[in-house]
C-alpha cells in the first residue's frame, strides 16, 4: 500500500514526535533527580560502612595490645617470668612504681626483664589508672595486688589492693601512620574509593592538630581509637552457702574491693574524616548528573534532529516520487507524438496517398523534424543518467567557453530562423581557457538556448552574454529572454529533477523537467552553479558561473 503525506502532515508528525521528546526529557530529569538523591545516600552509607570498619578493625589492633599489658606482662612480672616480644604497636615499655614519695620507671629490654631508668618528661604517674594520653601516644593500665586475710569469724576475705604499680606503654606512632593506617584504609574502602577520597585523622574536637593526611573539608567524619581499659580486675566470684559435703573441706571467704568511682565508658579520642578528591561529594555528585543530563539532552537533539532529517527526506522522497511519475507522463506523452506522426506520415507515404513532389518533400521534413524532436528527448534523458552516474569523474581538458557558445548556436540555427528569433550576442575573443568536461559546459548551454527557445516563443529575442569576472574568478554566461518570465514559487524549485513550473504544466509546453538539472549538475561538476533573475510578463537571465 503506498501511503502519502501532505507536508502539513509531516509537521505535525515532527511536532508530535518533538513534544513526546520533551516528555521523556522531564521524567528523565525528574528520574535523574531521584537517582541522585539515591546514590549520593549509598555512598553515604557506604562510606559509614567502611569507616565502621576501619574503626573496628583499628581498635582491634589496640585492644590486642592492651590484652598484651593485663594479661602477658602482669602475668611475667608477678610470676618473674621474661617478658614475651612486645607486640609491633608497642614502641616501648614501662613499669612504674608510685608507692614511694618519687615515682619509680622500668623499661622493658630486649632480654625480657625491666630495668631501672630516668622518670621520662612526658610522664606524670599520679595514680596508676587506666587512661590514654596523646603527647606523646601511650596506654596506661594499673596492676593489682590481691590479698587473703582472715577475719575473726574464722572466714576468709578476699582484698584487692589499690594499684601502685602500672604499666605504661608508648605506642609506635610511625607505624600507626606509614603502615597500620594506609593498610586498613585500602582493607575497608578498596582501591576505588582510595582513588576517588582523601583521607586525614586529627584529635576529636582539636582539627588544627593533623596526625595522618592532608588538611581537608570532610564530606564525612568518624569517630575512633577507643579501648577498654580496666581499672579493676575481674571479681571472683563467692563461694557457694551450701553444706560441705563429706569428706570435703571448703574455705568460705567474702571479698571486698576498694574502688575511686564507677569506671567512665571508652570514649573516641581520634576521627577520620573523609573528603571527596576535588570537589565535595555532593557537589561531584550533581557535576556527575549534570554531564550526564548534557550527555542525554544531546542525544535527543540527535534523536529529534534524525527525526526531523528523516521527515524531511521522506517529504523529498515522496517528492521526487511524485517527479519521476509526472517525468515518466511527461515522457510518455512527448514519446507518443513524434512517434505517432512519423507513424502516420510514413503510412500515408508507404500507402500512396502523396504522390505530388511537394507534398513529399513536405511530409519528408516533418518526418525529420519529429525524428530529431525524437532524438533529442531520448539524448537529453541519456544525459541526465550518465552525468548522474559519472558526476566529477569526467577527464578536465582545456576548454574555449567562446567555442563552445558558437557551437551550440549553430546548432540551433536552423530553429531560430524559422522561429523568427532575434539573437545578440556579446563574446568577448580574450576570455580566459578553463579546465573542464566540453560535453558537460556544451550540454549545459544547449538546455539553457533550447529552454529560451520553447519558454520565449513569444518574444523572440535571446541574448548570450559572456565575461570574466575579476571578484568571481569565473567566467559568466548569461542567457536572456522576453519571455513570459517565472513566478517566484516555482524558482525556488526551478533546477530540481522533473519539477516543471505551474505555467509550463497549464500551457501545455513540452518538455521532461530534467533540461535545467542537467544544467545544475553540469556547472556543479566543474565547481560552479547557475543561477535565474526573472520578472513576471518581462523575461528571465540564467547566469552559468564556471570557475577559471
Amino acid at each position: 500500500m503506498h501511503l502519502r503525506f501532505g507536508f502539513r502532515t509531516l509537521i505535525a508528525i515532527c511536532v508530535t514526535l518533538a513534544v513526546l521528546l520533551g516528555v521523556v526529557a522531564f521524567v528523565q530529569y525528574r528520574w535523574s533527580k531521584r537517582v541522585l538523591a539515591a546514590d549520593l545516600q549509598r555512598e553515604r552509607e557506604h562510606l559509614d560502612l567502611s569507616a565502621s570498619l576501619f574503626a573496628s578493625r583499628f581498635n582491634r589492633n589496640l585492644a590486642d595490645a592492651v590484652g598484651f599489658l593485663q594479661n602477658d606482662a602482669q602475668t611475667a612480672w608477678t610470676t618473674n617470668a621474661p617478658l614475651p616480644s612486645l607486640p609491633t604497636l608497642i614502641k616501648e615499655l614501662y613499669l612504674v612504681d608510685i608507692s614511694g614519695a618519687q615515682p619509680h620507671a622500668l623499661r622493658a629490654n630486649n632480654a625480657g626483664t625491666f630495668s631501672a631508668v630516668a622518670t621520662p618528661n612526658w610522664m606524670h604517674p599520679e595514680e596508676c589508672a587506666a587512661t590514654i594520653s596523646q603527647q606523646p601516644l601511650a596506654i596506661t593500665t594499673p596492676l593489682f595486688q590481691p590479698v587473703v586475710e582472715k577475719t575473726k569469724q574464722g572466714q576468709s576475705l578476699f582484698l584487692i589492693s589499690h594499684a601502685n604499680h602500672c604499666f605504661v606503654a608508648l605506642l609506635n606512632e610511625d607505624f600507626i601512620k606509614t603502615t597500620l593506617v594506609p593498610n586498613l584504609l585500602q582493607q575497608s574502602f578498596g582501591k576505588s574509593s582510595i582513588n576517588d577520597y582523601d583521607f586525614a585523622i586529627v584529635p576529636r574536637h582539636r582539627d588544627a592538630q593533623q596526625i595522618y593526611g592532608p588538611r581537608i573539608k570532610p564530606d564525612f567524619r568518624k569517630p575512633f581509637f577507643s579501648v577498654s581499659l580496666r581499672n579493676l580486675p575481674p571479681i571472683p566470684g563467692r563461694p557457694s552457702t551450701a553444706p560441705t559435703p563429706p569428706g570435703r573441706i571448703i574455705q568460705r571467704y567474702q571479698i571486698q574491693t576498694e574502688t575511686h568511682g564507677p569506671p567512665s565508658p571508652p570514649s573516641d579520642i581520634w576521627e577520620l574524616q573523609v573528603a571527596h578528591r576535588g570537589l565535595p561529594l555532593a557537589a561531584a555528585f550533581r557535576r556527575e548528573r549534570k554531564q550526564e543530563l548534557l550527555l542525554v539532552v544531546a542525544a535527543e537533539f540527535l534523536l529529534g534532529a534524525s527525526i526531523i532529517l528523516l521527515v524531511l527526506s521522506a517529504h523529498r522522497m515522496q517528492r521526487a516520487a511524485e517527479q519521476r511519475m509526472q517525468f515518466v507522463a511527461a515522457v510518455s506523452h512527448e514519446l507518443r507524438t513524434p512517434v505517432s506522426s512519423i507513424s502516420m506520415l510514413s503510412r500515408n507515404q508507404a500507402d500512396g496517398l502523396v504522390t505530388d513532389a511537394d507534398k513529399v518533400t513536405q511530409y519528408g521534413e516533418l518526418i525529420h523534424q519529429q525524428s530529431r524532436r525524437l532524438s533529442e528527448m531520448i539524448e537529453q534523458t541519456l544525459q541526465y543518467a550518465g552525468i548522474h552516474s559519472n558526476l566529477g569523474t569526467k577527464t578536465r581538458t582545456p576548454v574555449n567557453i567562446a567555442n563552445i557558445i558558437t557551437t551550440a548556436l549553430s546548432v540551433h540555427n536552423d530553429e531560430l530562423t524559422r522561429a523568427q528569433f532575434q539573437v545578440e550576442q556579446n563574446i568577448p575573443n580574450n576570455l580566459p581557457t578553463i579546465q573542464g568536461d566540453a560535453s558537460l559546459l556544451r550540454i549545459a548551454i544547449d538546455n539553457l538556448l533550447s529552454n529560451a527557445i520553447k519558454y520565449a516563443a513569444n518574444g523572440r529575442w535571446i541574448g548570450i552574454h559572456a565575461e570574466y569576472s575579476t571578484s568571481n574568478r569565473a567566467i559568466l554566461v548569461h542567457i536572456s529572454d522576453h519571455g513570459p518570465g517565472i513566478e517566484a514559487t516555482d524558482r525556488e524549485h526551478l533546477f530540481e529533477p522533473f519539477y516543471r513550473g505551474h505555467a509550463a504544466t497549464e500551457t501545455n509546453i513540452p518538455g521532461s523537467g530534467i533540461g535545467l538539472s542537467l544544467v545544475r549538475s553540469a556547472a556543479e561538476a566543474h565547481g560552479g552553479s547557475v543561477t535565474v533573475e526573472s520578472t513576471p510578463g518581462q523575461g528571465s537571465t540564467f547566469t552559468l558561473r564556471i570557475p577559471a
